[in-house]
């Protein structure tokens, strides 16, 4: 017996139904196997947006892995945010409005200052996981761990110290935690030169970024130099400074 058709096997699965497609304006079709009527216009409309749904929910799931937010925080947001004191309500409303206007299309950035354990990183990871949920690619890491990666990019087959910092300018937001730290090293001006080249690249390509640092504004802005301090305010700058006491010796911020 021959073998059939795509045409001839659609020609002996259905048949046309007495129904009516109203959306589409044409006759309606039944399999004659459960004898359900459909719309072949509508079959096709839910398959697609059934697909859609699920390559969505594949990017985000994408985006989440790719954003390397600390286990600790991967569930940090601005609700479980514990803002008691006047000083963390405004750390907080900053913070947030900073998501909005990123996730509004807009390049901007955010320095955030202060004591260890006053919620920096909370607050950089709830924008995180604000932009990843709204679909939006951003990505954390300490500055330590972005320098030695592109320091070490020689060492990789395939990768270069270009192709290494590309990786960090091709993403919505960069939050960068720990700036400064890399001064305990006696390597300190080569792996501070590997963030300051990414930051530069972030400005030439328009992306946004978040600095996070336990120094002081002042000390910041020395530690940036005023070139790459002038450019950080282009577009837009928000600073944030929390001074209050350190919540991991009985502060008042978890």
């Amino acid at each position: 017996m021959d073998v059939m058709n795509k045409h001839q096997f659609a020609e002996t699965q259905i048949a046309e139904a007495q129904q009516f497609c109203q959306k589409h304006n044409r006759q309606m079709v039944k399999s004659l196997g459960t004898g359900t009527p459909m719309c072949p216009d509508c079959c096709h409309e839910q398959t697609h947006a059934r697909h859609n749904q699920e390559l969505r929910k594949s990017i985000r799931v994408h985006h989440f892995a790719g954003a390397q937010i600390p286990q600790r925080h991967a569930l940090s947001g601005f609700k479980n945010y514990a803002a008691d004191l006047d000083e963390q309500k405004t750390a907080k409303h900053k913070t947030h409005s900073f998501a909005k206007t990123i996730l509004s299309g807009q390049t901007a950035n955010l320095v955030m200052v202060g004591s260890t354990g006053t919620g920096k990183t909370h607050l950089g990871c709830a924008v995180a996981n604000n932009l990843l949920s709204k679909g939006f690619y951003a990505r954390y890491i300490t500055s330590e761990a972005m320098a030695n990666d592109i320091a070490d990019a020689y060492k990789r087959n395939d990768d270069n110290e270009k192709n290494s910092i590309l990786r960090y300018v091709d993403t919505d937001l960069l939050i960068l935690d720990e700036y400064g730290l890399h001064d305990r090293h006696e390597n300190r001006p080569r792996l501070l030169e590997m963030v300051h080249k990414v930051l530069y690249a972030r400005y030439d390509a328009m992306k946004p970024t978040m600095l996070i640092s336990n120094m002081s504004l002042a000390q910041l802005k020395t530690d940036l130099g005023d070139r790459l301090w002038s450019r950080f305010q282009d577009g837009g700058l928000t600073v944030v400074e929390c001074n209050w006491a350190d919540s991991r010796i009985g502060g008042n911020h978890g």
